[in-house]
Formats: C-alpha cells, sequence, structure tokens
C-alpha cells in the first residue's frame, strides 16, 4: 500500500498549482455540488481540493477575503470579499467541518480564537496568507485573508 508522507500544506499547494489552468469558479461549483473527479470519494481529498480552489479563486479575483462559516445547525456558507460581497456554493457540511480541520493542521492552531500567516507557493511565485479561525459554542469560521494584489 503506497504511504503519502507528504503534508497538508504540500498537498494544498498541489492542489492550487494543478487548477492554474482551469477556471476557478467552475470547478468550485462542480466540488460544491459533489463532482470531485476522486472516485474514491476521499474527505481529505476533496477538501483540500476545495480549499486550493477557493486559494485559487480569491487569488483570480483579487479577494481580500475568503470565509467559511458553519452555524450551529450545520448550516455552512462561503463568502468572498472581492469587488463587493457575495456568497458562492459551500460545499457539503462534512467537507466544510474538514476543510477547517485540514486548515488548523496547517497552521497548528488549536484554540477557539488564533491567527497564523501561511506563505503558499504557487508555480514560481509565493504569496503570504493568513488563516484566522473563530469557534464559538457549536458554530464556526474560518477566514482567509488575502495580500493587497
Amino acid at each position: 500500500m503506497f504511504k503519502n508522507d507528504r503534508s497538508y500544506h504540500q498537498r494544498l499547494q498541489e492542489f492550487c498549482d494543478c487548477y492554474l489552468e482551469t477556471d476557478p469558479r467552475k470547478e468550485l461549483e462542480k466540488a460544491a455540488r459533489g463532482i470531485s473527479g476522486d472516485p474514491g470519494g476521499d474527505l481529505d481529498e476533496l477538501a483540500l481540493k476545495f480549499l486550493g480552489l477557493g486559494i485559487f479563486y480569491g487569488v483570480s479575483e483579487k479577494a481580500k477575503k475568503l470565509t467559511f462559516q458553519r452555524s450551529k445547525d450545520g448550516k455552512v456558507l462561503f463568502t468572498v470579499e472581492s469587488k463587493g460581497q457575495y456568497q458562492l456554493h459551500p460545499p457539503g457540511t462534512q467537507v466544510s467541518d474538514r476543510i477547517i480541520s485540514i486548515a488548523r493542521a496547517i497552521t497548528h492552531i488549536n484554540e477557539d480564537e488564533g491567527r497564523q500567516a501561511v506563505s503558499m507557493g504557487i508555480r514560481n511565485d509565493r504569496m503570504e496568507l493568513t488563516f484566522a479561525f473563530s469557534r464559538r459554542e457549536g458554530d464556526g469560521t474560518f477566514t482567509i485573508l488575502f495580500p493587497d494584489l
């Protein structure tokens, strides 16, 4: 059996790089509907793909931030702040929870509140993002802050 020794951070960068030649919004819509291209349905792969596409979409739209928000009742919102604020199709609850868990693993933030700079290498360039977390009594928010692009 193949053992995957790549970190979440490395795998996330690979997903961002892999989708550079695509339309990230269309790919996000497919991923939100569960059309993943991953026949195994691996939750980590689905979460990393959605997160990578979200970051790539944020970069392409010159976004200020992306926010994944999960309410106590399990409803997920995926909000983009770019030229105005709008929502895109969110991932399912399980995928959203896994996205937040992976982002926390990348930053090593386990506390309810926290933020950490994350360097993303994409092809021959890199950028500094900030991952910010907030968790209160059953709901949670994960925000990706982008540098001025």
